[in-house]
């Protein structure tokens, strides 16, 4: 009966467990099912908005990216006529991962993946010889990679790449999952032809060959204007090698050749006999040895882009009328093609440097707002500062004077001496604290006389001297004749040696110390830099360094840095800090040159 209990007990439980398991399993699955729909769709209502390729692109890198989980997608596509696949899009924000690359089909693991057309996951990218970019992906910390192809009816047009930032062993699942968004994207951007629209030297090319093989054409050269120079340059050919039509312009004058007549009058000219026509350009007639030729021009509301050129090597060969006709209308929807393909590119250069100024003025933005809060910090913690300090100073100046007292009662060679010693040391070190504060909450406006930047670091760094020659630093000074400035010479002194002594601090193995000091912007500032080779800063204290009382150093007080970015604020000018862990830290100080004060 208790064995049949137990039994009976044990058998509910594992049943309930495994029940449990196949919830989680299914539910799991369902999940990952949903997010492979919603990315599906997602990608197929982008193409249907009508956005640039760009975008289309940057959205299908992104939405995989948050499907696969991955740290970053980047997206190639392959340049059919070259057989090269290039980076075109990728969700990271990081600037060297953004770099233009190529790869040749077989080249690295993205080559070796549209060459063979299968997919391909490696758990560790820094150990696969096949792999090409190594020091990049130290960088960017990545670790495993699953790269698949992009593929319309088993012709590959890219590959999309997947990375973690951890050892992943991707499933046969997730390849399948990557697979089937990336054949949809695939499809999407092959349907949508906008792989053939946006690019200007593609659009081109299709204009020309649609003249030789849908007109019937030997070659065809075509003419863009270009505006500054006044010259008509020959941009892209058919059925003639490229390297003789570098270099080829002809003057914007209907004189100097039937095609820029063509233009001027805004109409075709037909010249059967090219080689005795007096209206065409005799060093082209000579080079390319015409014979029967028509000039075309390129127009998009009654302005000139360009104009094209065509020509059959067989001087016996002619067109009819109705021939002409069709030209005439094929170069009209080039002329348009054309003319959006330009838009789009000046578009794309307004956008970009539209988000450049967004981006420098958002970054001035946030500098100006923790310049306020600092000041605000300032303000307030120095009305405290100065309270504290008078508090503390005056019990100070007892203490002091009874520890004195005391010391000159007590025998020579008394232990209670060197004890008292020991207070008075330690009630120095509070006095001179006392005294940062009370400069901190009570600055000094500064005294100014002319004084010159180069003779205080030469100063600073003979009372420095012991201690760098102590710790082996190497010091360099790179210097430009500089004017005497208007400052508190004190003051600057101050500063200086507050900025050297950190540097000469973070080296105690030694180093280089480089100082720079130059005349910037039209001679209106003078730049002072102060570099080292130490430990460099952790990204999470740069915000901090001004801020007072925040110190990185053992037993500091944190109010040095502050109290130079207030001397330097009240010089009219602006410190700055960059550093890198491992690498060292750049402190440049900009003052200004006033001619008369």
């Amino acid at each position: 009966m208790g064995y049949s209990l137990f039994y009976f007990e044990k058998k509910p439980i594992s049943f309930m467990i495994e029940k449990m398991r196949r919830r989680v399993l299914l539910k799991e699955e369902k999940n990952s099912k949903s997010k492979e729909i919603n990315a599906l769709l997602e990608i197929s209502k982008a193409i249907a908005s009508g956005l640039y390729l760009e975008d289309v692109l940057r959205l299908i890198v992104t939405v995989t990216a948050n499907l696969m989980d991955s740290k970053i997608c980047s997206l190639w596509i392959l340049d059919e006529k070259n057989q090269k696949l290039k980076l075109k899009a990728t969700q990271s924000i990081s600037e060297e991962y953004l770099k233009e690359r190529s790869l040749a089909m077989g080249e690295g693991v993205v080559g070796h993946v549209a060459l063979r057309n299968q997919p391909m996951a490696i758990l560790n990218v820094l150990k696969d010889p096949l792999y090409k970019e190594k020091d990049l992906a130290k960088k960017e910390g990545l670790v495993s990679m699953l790269s698949v192809p992009m593929c319309v009816k088993d012709r590959v047009i890219g590959v999309i790449n997947c990375y973690t930032s951890y050892p992943h062993s991707f499933s046969k699942s997730e390849e399948e999952m990557l697979t089937t968004v990336a054949n949809q994207a695939a499809m999407c951007i092959e349907n949508s032809g906008l792989m053939e629209t946006l690019d200007i030297d593609e659009i081109l090319r299709l204009v020309l060959e649609g003249m030789t093989k849908t007109i019937g054409f030997d070659r065809a050269r075509l003419y863009l204007v270009n505006e500054k120079r006044n010259v008509l340059e020959c941009k892209m050919a058919v059925g003639i090698d490229e390297e003789r039509i570098k270099g080829i312009s002809l003057p914007l004058d209907p004189k100097a050749s039937v095609v820029a007549r063509s233009i001027f009058d805004k109409k075709p000219f037909v010249i059967p006999d090219a080689k005795n026509d007096p209206r065409v350009n005799l060093i082209i007639k000579e080079k390319f040895n015409l014979h029967f030729l028509v000039a075309i021009p390129l127009l998009v509301k009654e302005k000139a882009l360009g104009a094209i050129a065509a020509d059959f090597i067989d001087s016996n060969k002619n067109i009819t009328k109705e021939t002409l006709e069709s030209m005439m209308a094929f170069a009209q929807q080039a002329s348009l093609a054309i003319h959006n393909a330009f838009l789009y590119q000046e578009l794309k250069t307004f956008s970009r440097q539209m988000e450049e100024k967004i981006k420098k003025t958002t970054a001035d933005l946030n500098k100006t707002e923790a310049q306020l809060i600092r000041s605000e910090k300032l303000a307030a913690l120095g009305q405290l500062a100065a309270g504290i300090a008078h508090e503390i100073r005056n019990p100070l100046t007892s203490i002091n004077i009874l520890i004195h007292s005391l010391t000159s009662n007590l025998p020579s060679g008394d232990s209670q001496k060197e004890d008292l010693s020991v207070i008075e040391e330690e009630i120095h070190r509070i006095n001179e604290i006392v005294d940062q504060f009370l400069r901190f909450a009570k600055p000094a406006p500064p005294l100014l006389k002319k004084a010159e930047v180069f003779s205080i670091v030469n100063e600073i760094l003979q009372l420095l001297r012991p201690q760098i020659e102590k710790q082996r630093i190497v010091v360099q000074k790179e210097f430009q004749p500089l004017p005497p400035i208007w400052m508190d010479r004190e003051q600057m002194k101050q500063v200086i040696l507050n900025l050297l002594l950190n540097s000469v601090q973070a080296m105690p193995q030694g180093g280089l110390l480089s100082l720079k000091g130059h005349l910037q912007e039209g001679d209106r500032w003078i730049k002072l830099s102060v570099q080292d080779s130490g430990a460099g800063i952790p990204l999470e204290n740069m915000n901090k360094l001004f801020d007072p009382f925040f110190s990185t150093k053992e037993g500091g007080v944190g109010l040095g840095l502050s109290i130079a970015h207030r001397i330097i604020d009240q010089h009219q000018g602006k410190i700055e800090v960059e550093s890198e862990p491992g690498k060292g830290t750049l402190f440049t100080v900009w003052l200004p040159i006033h001619k008369e004060r």
